[in-house]
């Protein structure tokens, strides 16, 4: 199987946005390495005028440092009008004929002077065909623009030095002829390096489009990496919203893997909650890399919450809670259940100018409760599959027992985390962690926390980590309820939402893969 690479800025869109960005950064790009090369030789100069004050050398280079500080000033002013906002087209095409001419405008007035031994032809002749070279690696356009522009510019230099030793006359006695072919075959050459430096390096990018191209989606930027799959940002080609895309990871493109990953989204697809991320379309690409598209959740997962911000307020909690419980509770009714409940699988984002929305993610471990599944190969109901830290005691003991209260006790875990910043349990090894699991009883997170948490959420965290799935909650939605009705609860209202979210804000970023401390488990039973 083809291995998709990494995009990046390089693979962005050739439609009229993507080329729009990529332009107006690679302007800005220029147009700084201008700025720092007309400051190293405004340095230079100035150090010559110094240390060799009164050469022939000095007297001829003396008028640079005034001439070139126009140089400076308009690679300053390209460089902060490109660093931010958006600019048309049209600007852009001006802003880079700023970046680039002035440099050899003013050095042809500034050498108009200069004699003739100081050879300032040739210094017209290099600086313009390195600024030539330079403007075709890092503006993306066409070999044949780019000849145009250099063409342009070879045959005005071209001109200039005939015209120059027109007034000037070579002490060396060389003709006008002489001097208009030797600085045309050096800018000829500058000229075609140019041409075949943008023919390449636009023809690569047109090949890296093509390969992170996955039907109507072009691949941006990774976002992470999961059990099944990379997840990364892609735009549609024709509706130009920001989406997911999850592609099938090439270790895992075995038969019942793929059978496995095209189920996940035939069944998240079937799942309409506000509180589960939407699936908008799947399908393969010719060299077999399968993928799904879903909506992109511009937000942070509980697992980065948690590592930057600490415990969580409790009236956050309960409210994050109560969607999940949500989610759960639409996927339980319908046969379904997550097994891979935890911080990393759970993001908060904005939705429609709501704050503080919780989606479920990540639905790669989804597996059917009927018992009349045809393809039980596909749900392994004899292997442990899920994250360490958040397993239900029936998931390690008895794999094949698991049901809905078995996503209740993750839960739990995932509330037990937010509300002291710590995992239920933790250990030296995954064996450890899973005997803590079936044998240990919880510490309550007002006495790991160190100080109180309301008591009602307090029992029902711990109520969902009862050890006998009869002992915990019995449904999503009975969990929901009693959620709902804690006083902290109810006293967590919008404006508290949109308050936490704003002061946040600063702070989200997108989903991660989860720390290596909450890595995916799968162990054979029959192998143990």
């Amino acid at each position: 199987m083809t291995s998709v690479p990494t995009p990046g800025l390089a693979s962005a869109p050739l439609d009229s946005e993507g080329a729009r960005r990529l332009l107006q950064v690679r302007i800005s790009l220029l147009a700084r390495v201008v700025l720092a090369l007309g400051l190293l030789i405004q340095a230079t100069v100035r150090w010559v005028s110094v240390t060799a004050a009164g050469s022939a050398y000095a007297a001829g280079t003396s008028w640079t440092p005034n001439v070139h500080l126009l140089v400076v000033a308009c690679a300053l002013a390209v460089w902060l009008r490109t660093r931010s906002g958006q600019r048309g087209p049209r600007e852009l095409a001006l802003l880079d004929l700023l970046t680039m001419l002035p440099p050899i405008v003013f050095s042809m007035v500034a050498l108009w002077n200069a004699p003739p031994d100081v050879k300032p032809d040739m210094l017209n002749v290099i600086g313009a065909g390195n600024l030539l070279v330079l403007r075709a690696v890092l503006i993306p356009c066409t070999g044949y623009r780019t000849a145009l522009v250099s063409s342009g510019v070879a045959l005005v230099l071209v001109g200039w030095t005939v015209a120059y030793y027109a007034v000037h006359p070579d002490p060396a006695g060389g003709s006008l002829v002489l001097h208009a072919v030797t600085k045309g075959t050096w800018l000829s050459m500058a000229v075609i390096i140019a041409t075949l430096a943008s023919h390449t390096i636009f023809g690569l990018r047109a090949r890296v489009r093509e390969a992170t191209q996955l039907g109507q989606y072009t691949l941006l930027e990774k976002l992470g990496e999961g059990g099944m799959g990379a997840v990364y940002e892609a735009r549609h080609a024709l509706l130009r919203r920001r989406t997911a895309v999850k592609l099938l990871l090439p270790a895992r493109s075995g038969e019942i893997d793929v059978a496995r990953f095209e189920r996940e989204v035939q069944l998240t697809a079937s799942l309409t909650h506000p509180n589960t991320v939407a699936i908008y379309d799947y399908g393969h690409t010719p060299d077999g890399v399968f993928y799904y598209a879903m909506e992109f959740l511009e937000g942070m997962d509980l697992q980065r919450l948690v590592e930057r911000a600490g415990p969580q307020p409790p009236g956050v909690v309960a409210h994050v809670l109560e969607q999940i419980c949500g989610a759960l509770s639409e996927a339980h009714s319908v046969g379904l259940i997550h097994r891979d409940i935890k911080p990393a699988n759970i993001v908060l984002c904005e939705r429609g100018g709501v704050p503080l929305v919780a989606k479920v993610v990540d639905f790669g471990l989804v597996k059917r409760i009927e018992h009349t599944d045809t393809s039980p190969e596909l749900s392994a109901t004899n292997v442990i599959m899920g994250t360490p830290l958040y397993l239900a005691p029936e998931a390690i003991a008895k794999p094949s027992a698991i049901d809905a209260r078995s996503d209740l006790y993750s839960l739990g875990c995932v509330g037990y985390f937010l509300l002291t910043g710590t995992p239920v349990f933790e250990a030296a090894s995954v064996v450890e962690l899973c005997a803590h699991h079936l044998h240990t009883a919880p510490e309550p997170p007002s006495v790991r926390l160190g100080s109180p948490v309301p008591a009602e959420l307090e029992t029902i965290v711990l109520d969902c980590l009862k050890k006998s799935a009869a002992d915990r909650p019995q449904t999503a939605a009975d969990l929901a309820e009693r959620v709902a009705a804690t006083a902290v609860r109810q006293r967590f209202t919008r404006d508290d939402a949109k308050g936490f979210w704003q002061a946040s804000r600063a702070s989200i970023a997108r989903p991660s893969p989860a720390t290596p401390s909450a890595r995916l488990l799968t162990v054979a039973i029959e192998q143990r």
